[in-house]
């Protein structure tokens, strides 16, 4: 491990999505700020689009890290689960909020309305965020198209939050009167200068001080990875790797080129 070598309290460059690592590009925070405002404005349903490797689980739980300490939010956080009907979706989802459910499918879904409700007249909103919401079937998308009429003249009863890859556009496309009733936000890839930025803020966090891939190391990481910060986290720990294999302090690009070739193709 190089954190000794460095001097660092943790690694600086794993992929798991620990909030504590997620640097806010410009992008990043506007998407921040504009789910954040859906759901505590009770403004509507909101789907993030994003590539893989962006940071939209990382986004997703940083999110809800966040509201956990809010009173008047309940949150729920789930991964898109692979179920096979629609009713086995709504009890999934209910058994996460703790309520009961029935073999019946139009019980369940009354039972959670007067959920709801309740929860409406206690004074708090209870908030789902989906993760890999591209994997979910036309049917749990109707379903959560149902839970939308779940209202007061004036705002929702439960808040939604999808965060997606591209893949799900095109189920949305297919589903007109679903789609125009949900509001967009989207994460790009990293441009270089926010690629260093991100580099330096993951080994600050870590305990370390000036970042120490020189520039051309970093020049060629963004090269290679093109911003993607996943992408970005797996070149950088590989580069320091090689780097304290060589007994060196300092970062190069030929140490990028010796990670590059070692990682195997699609592993980027």
């Amino acid at each position: 491990m190089y954190t000794d070598f460095f001097g660092l309290a943790e690694m600086p460059f794993m992929i798991t999505p620990d909030p504590r690592f997620l640097w806010y590009s410009e992008q990043h925070q506007e998407a921040k700020n504009k789910i954040v405002y859906h759901i505590l404005s009770s403004a509507g349903p909101i789907y993030l689009l994003a590539d893989i490797g962006t940071g939209k689980t990382t986004l997703a739980r940083r999110i809800m890290t966040e509201l956990e300490h809010d009173e008047k939010q309940q949150v729920v956080f789930v991964f898109a689960p692979k179920l096979p009907t629609t009713n086995a979706f709504l009890r999934f989802v209910m058994d996460e909020f703790g309520v009961k459910t029935d073999r019946s499918y139009s019980r369940s879904l009354k039972n959670f309305e007067e959920f709801l409700k309740e929860q409406y007249k206690a004074g708090i909103s209870p908030v789902l965020l989906i993760d890999e919401a591209q994997n979910m079937t036309r049917d749990m998308l109707l379903l959560v198209q149902h839970l939308f009429n779940f209202s007061t003249n004036t705002e929702f009863l439960i808040q939604m939050v999808m965060f997606a890859q591209p893949e799900l556009q095109p189920k949305l496309e297919r589903l007109s009167s679903l789609k125009s009733r949900l509001n967009l936000a989207k994460l790009k890839p990293l441009n270089a200068d926010q690629t260093k930025a991100m580099m330096q803020f993951r080994w600050t966090v870590a305990g370390g001080k000036k970042l120490p891939f020189n520039d051309d190391a970093v020049s060629e990481i963004y090269r290679v990875t093109q911003g993607v910060p996943r992408s970005i986290v797996k070149l950088a720990n590989e580069a320091l790797i090689k780097t304290v294999a060589e007994n060196q302090h300092t970062v190069t690009k030929d140490a990028v080129f010796a990670a590059t070739a070692d990682l195997a193709v699609g592993q980027l």
